[in-house]
């Protein structure tokens, strides 16, 4: 196995075509064009297709990915260890729920860049129910996000049960969720279809048969904050998102369960991965900013 080839791969993915990629591995790209050539004779598959005039990776090439991405992992960890290199290097792939990415991760992120300015961090906000996918497909190093699910193939750190609070503006103090079998004349402000929030919410109206106007999708949490706050909704969110709003009188909580509905965050690798330097720091800068 020539890990050369493999990189030249990455490259054309991540670039976008064979000339690109030649251009940033200074080669050629009659250079770039043999060694796909030969690592499709070596596994026996094609890597690319041709389509009108561009060069199409098939999905053999693009399957190979995150394992490709995974053997670079190791050899930088190999070569950290070698070398007894006091700062990371190489690249961390983290997704982040969106709620704890706005309200809990900066401190995290601050720290863990003063610790290690050589490590390339990709950042994504994801929902919960992708970042799991995400870590069982091995697309991503590390997850902060809520459970969803008792997967045995990850690896979970628990930090901390956040109630969840149904919120309108002070106009609609009397809006009453807890009666069942009514139609209430507000509408439901939140995100996409797969935000956790909304799945339980929705949950309780199915089993209180309540039925509302609408649902008003929106992306981030701090829009939907704004116009709950017009009157134009309720929504329903982690406590931490509304606090400082519930305590200045914009916000209103409103009744919903006798007990809070609770969620748990968690920091999450998949089972089978090499813990690099990179992800070892991360993962001590999170416990010393969220235990602060």
């Amino acid at each position: 196995m020539d890990l050369r080839r493999l990189l030249t791969l990455r490259t054309i993915l991540e670039e976008g075509s064979f000339a690109k990629a030649a251009s940033k591995l200074c080669c050629t790209q009659s250079t770039v064009t043999f060694q796909i050539r030969q690592l499709e004779a070596e596994y026996g598959v094609q890597l690319f297709e041709k389509i009108g005039r561009r060069m199409v990776p098939t999905d053999a090439a693009r399957n190979m990915m995150p394992h490709i991405h995974e053997m670079m992992v190791v050899i930088n960890s190999i070569k950290q260890a070698v070398q007894r290199n006091d700062e990371p290097e190489g690249e961390l792939r983290l997704a982040v729920g969106e709620t704890l990415l706005s309200y809990k991760i900066p401190q995290v992120l601050k720290s863990f860049k003063k610790r290690a300015p050589n490590v390339l961090l990709s950042l994504q906000s994801q929902n919960c129910y992708t970042i799991r996918d995400s870590l069982l497909a091995n697309e991503i190093d590390l997850g902060i996000f809520y459970r969803v699910g008792n997967d045995a193939s990850l690896i979970m750190e628990n930090y901390g049960e956040h109630p969840l609070v149904l919120v309108a503006s002070p106009e609609l103090a009397l809006v009453d969720f807890t009666r069942g079998n009514q139609h209430i004349p507000v509408s439901f402000i939140i995100n996409e279809k797969q935000c956790v929030f909304r799945l339980m919410f929705e949950s309780v109206l199915r089993q209180r048969k309540i039925t509302i106007d609408s649902t008003i999708e929106l992306i981030s949490i701090e829009s939907i904050k704004q116009c709950v706050m017009a009157n134009t909704g309720v929504t329903y969110l982690p406590r931490f998102t509304v606090e400082k709003e519930l305590r200045a009188g914009l916000l209103q909580e409103l009744p919903l369960s006798p007990r809070a509905e609770t969620l748990s965050a968690v920091c999450a690798h998949h089972s089978g991965k090499v813990i690099t330097p990179a992800m070892e720091l991360f993962i001590q800068s999170l416990r010393e900013s969220l235990d602060a």
